[in-house]
């Protein structure tokens, strides 16, 4: 009898079930999630306007934090376009930096002398607010309108394609790090795991599989936060496409929304509306990287200023 029981015991089924896939997504989407909230929020110096002619002037700098990046995406009217507003000092002298068009184009620019530092203030601040129907000095609290530009975060080099260079295990050619490094300890498989997290190849791989080139953001490199609103948006989007049926202008209002968050280049085409759930799980994919790749750099970016 001893034997039957120790066999039955042994044929016994592991009890410890794995997640359906369905629910993994979902914790990996809320647990980046909330890293990207909990994220330090970083404010490097801005850096002048790449098409503007004062970038390439000796001493020629943004003046403080006057610098914003603006977008708007409305489906329905075939609007994805930006508005870029810089207040400049040269040579003791200010002027005010505009620049606006279709997502991915140069679009018109304009370069305002102003008399003083005070009249390049207020050029620069009226036009933040005719734009965006919100105050300068209040927009930690912004609040987007419709049928207005939606400023969003990005890093120093906005308003043009600017390389986010995935560094993550590459070294510079004039940089070689000479710190004498004890040898791992970890056992291989973990070693690979390891190395696979911070591989530029991964990333890069995943960005061409969605036939997204990361090298070019349409408005530059997104922050940790301006990422986390795409979450948001694409979570907002979800709950829409659950209701049976689904409303066609709510997912376009949505979309629309996202689409100003996370700025895409569609050239002259209309943006598409995100009405299925396979476009939807494209873009949180999207996302997903987007996280990875700035989480990644950020991580070596500690690491090289803990190395100098």
């Amino acid at each position: 009898m001893a034997s039957k029981r120790q066999a039955s015991s042994s044929e016994q089924p592991d009890r410890r079930e794995k997640k359906p896939k369905g629910e993994e997504e979902d914790d990996t989407w809320s647990s980046t999630l909330a890293t990207l909230k909990t994220a330090p929020k970083e404010k490097p110096p801005a850096t002048i306007d790449g098409l503007c002619p004062l970038s390439t002037a000796p001493g020629a700098r943004v003046y403080e934090d006057y610098d914003c990046t603006l977008n708007q995406t409305n489906i329905s009217a075939n609007n994805n376009k930006f508005y870029i507003i810089q207040l400049l000092e040269h040579d003791g002298a200010y002027s005010v930096w505009s620049r606006w068009g279709r997502v991915g184009e140069a679009g018109q620019s304009k370069l305002m002398p102003c008399a003083s530092l005070e009249a390049a203030k207020k050029d620069f601040e009226k036009k933040f607010r005719e734009k965006t129907k919100n105050s300068w000095a209040t927009r930690e609290n912004f609040v987007a309108h419709p049928g207005k530009y939606t400023l969003i975060e990005v890093q120093p080099g906005a308003g043009q394609e600017v390389e986010a260079t995935l560094r993550v295990d590459a070294v510079d050619g004039d940089k070689v790090c000479k710190q004498r490094v004890l040898p791992c300890t970890l056992d291989r498989a973990t070693q690979e795991l390891v190395s696979l997290i911070f591989s530029s190849d991964m990333f890069r791989d995943a960005m061409q599989t969605m036939n997204i080139d990361v090298k070019k953001m349409p408005l530059g490199k997104l922050s940790k936060q301006q990422i986390a609103r795409g979450f948001e948006a694409l979570e907002e989007l979800e709950a829409a496409l659950r209701e049976q049926p689904p409303q066609a202008t709510r997912l376009e209002e949505l979309s629309s929304r996202f689409y100003t968050i996370v700025p895409h280049n569609f050239g002259r085409a209309r943006p598409p509306t995100i009405n299925s759930p396979d476009l939807l799980r494209a873009k949180k994919d999207m996302l997903l990287v987007l996280a990875d790749i700035e989480v990644a750099q950020s991580l070596q970016a500690q690491k090289e200023k803990e190395e100098e």
